[in-house]
């Protein structure tokens, strides 16, 4: 029985048919007839990346304010910087009016209607205003509330929610008003209306330590790669993706993966790395560890196989990596994973959710 394990943090980059009927469809998937070149491989894969690489998830910095957590929020043109009450149980922005002038916003507008909220801890009322709000840097228009008046918020400078725009009470006329995570999804700088949450307790002794992380658009973990038992990178985000052919890591990690195989070389004709035949018996295994579950490739799967390398272009007698470079890459993607380490693993691709399944094969 295969175990189907979800990751819910990769990105699936695959082009998905129609809906499938109720029962199971089984159909099989064949290897073209005619063989793609290495440096054909790499050039491909390398104009995919180029499509793929624009980053639909970001994180921020979570402050431990000991008895609640806060983030970063900037308000308005030019952005006033607020420290807000990260809350998931409300569904309201709004801002000590000590905090915020809309006076010197060029994008602000008073929507001429007060609002008041009552929390268990306390209450609030003021003005409501639209502005531009920048979260992470990206910037989105939302309808918040000025506070004239705030009970048992002493020493806070506003509360931001992100709870089902349901429990939005800021209006009186009891429309709901979208979260800041509905209109960063609405106008699509995330990929989902998804928000993940790290918390952890302040160890220094203080009141106060940036400890935690809030992720927007997905959720966040934290992914390595290591050759043997030496970790060559602690990777954030990566892609699963059936139309790359190799397996390709940011330019920083595949150098740390090189630095450890001596005389590994790039080779400028194909595009992959190189490794001397007296190293190829030393090679060690490379594991990816994905969502806490270790997936590990074995030279023999991460070389390319002695007897296709004259086929596929290459020379005969050297011996080529399936592992390759993605270049410079500002998106935070730190690798993809392509055929070449699918071909080891079951993957289940389920868009209904948002998630990737990797398994052992059968």
């Amino acid at each position: 029985m295969v175990k189907v394990l979800p990751i819910l943090l990769l990105s699936i980059a695959c082009t998905f048919a129609a809906p499938a009927p109720k029962q199971l469809v089984k159909l099989p998937l064949k290897a073209p007839h005619k063989r793609v070149a290495l440096h054909e491989a790499h050039s491909k894969d390398l104009a995919r990346w180029a499509h793929l690489s624009a980053d639909s998830t970001f994180s921020i910095p979570a402050i431990n304010a000991d008895v609640s957590y806060l983030i970063t929020v900037g308000l308005g043109t030019p952005a006033q910087d607020v420290d807000l009450i990260f809350d998931t149980g409300s569904s309201d922005l709004w801002v000590q009016s000590a905090n915020y002038d809309p006076s010197q916003s060029s994008t602000s507008s008073d929507l001429g209607e007060t609002f008041s909220i009552e929390y268990g801890s306390g209450s609030t009322s003021g003005e409501e205003y639209t502005d531009q709000v920048t979260i992470g840097g990206f910037t989105f228009t939302q309808e918040f509330g000025v506070a004239s008046e705030a009970s048992g918020f002493d020493g806070t400078q506003g509360l931001v929610g992100f709870g089902p725009d349901d429990l939005s009470a800021i209006t009186s006329n009891g429309e709901n008003i979208p979260t800041p995570t509905d209109n960063l999804y609405s106008s699509g700088q995330i990929s989902s209306d998804v928000i993940g949450v790290y918390f952890q307790p302040i160890t220094d002794g203080g009141s106060q330590e940036t400890n935690g992380e809030v992720t927007f658009g997905g959720v966040d973990s934290t992914n390595s790669i290591t050759y043997g038992t030496t970790k060559v990178s602690s990777a954030t985000h990566g892609i699963v993706d059936t139309g790359t052919t190799l397996i390709l890591l940011s330019s920083n990690d595949v150098t740390a993966l090189y630095k450890n195989i001596q005389g590994a070389a790039l080779d400028n004709n194909t595009g992959l790395y190189t490794i001397p035949s007296s190293q190829v018996s030393k090679l060690k295994n490379i594991t990816f560890t994905i969502g806490g579950t270790a997936f590990t490739l074995t030279p023999s799967q991460y070389l390319v196989p002695a007897n296709q390398v004259a086929n596929m272009g290459g020379n005969s007698g050297t011996t080529y990596s399936w592992i390759g470079s993605l270049g410079d890459n500002e998106s935070g993607l730190a690798f993809i994973l392509g055929q070449k380490f699918l071909e080891n693993y079951y993957s289940v691709y389920d868009t209904t959710n948002n998630r990737v399944g990797l398994a052992t094969a059968a």
